[in-house]
């Protein structure tokens, strides 16, 4: 035998041991994912007749509670059917402030249009009496000019003949 055929059956020999390792492997693996189901099974199995048993004790508890659920029910309503009531009377009592409001305003806005209307005729009647008096006090520094100028005149003689002499 050569070197060759040597290094082949050792690696052939090597391959066999590698592939009987992998071979124990998987069928250890196997049997543990068998008890793990086995288990699993038995785990689930528990857990419903458990589950089942809950259930039913519930059932037989609540059972005796109907007529808990119907005055619930009934006080649901009642609360319903007032809330109702309240939210109507408030809307009722909402439209009647926003009347009231607008009423408010048109007779604010009236009154304020009066007080416009007034305070313009005010200031026509203050304009014209304004301008009356102008013309007055015009009238009167007029008719002073004319005594001053009337005094003068009667004066000027009295003072001419008063050179004269």
């Amino acid at each position: 035998m050569s070197v060759k055929d040597k290094v082949i059956f050792g690696l052939l020999a090597l391959l066999l041991v590698g592939g009987a390792y992998f071979q124990w492997m998987s069928d250890d693996m196997k049997s543990r994912m068998d008890t793990l189901n086995q288990n699993d099974k038995d785990h689930l199995d528990t857990i419903d007749r458990e589950f089942r048993e809950d259930l039913r004790k519930l059932n037989i508890r609540f059972e005796g509670r109907g007529k808990h659920i119907r005055k619930a029910q009934e006080d649901i309503i009642a609360n319903t059917n007032l809330i109702n009531q309240t939210a109507s009377e408030l809307q009722d009592k909402i439209e009647e402030v926003q009347f009231n409001l607008d009423e408010y305003e048109r007779i604010t806005d009236r009154k304020i249009e009066r007080t416009n209307n007034d305070v313009a005729d005010l200031e026509d009647s203050f304009d014209s009496q304004s301008r009356q008096t102008r013309r007055k006090f015009s009238d009167l520094e007029q008719t002073l000019t004319q005594l001053q100028n009337q005094l003068k005149e009667l004066l000027e003689p009295k003072e001419d003949e008063k050179k004269k002499r």
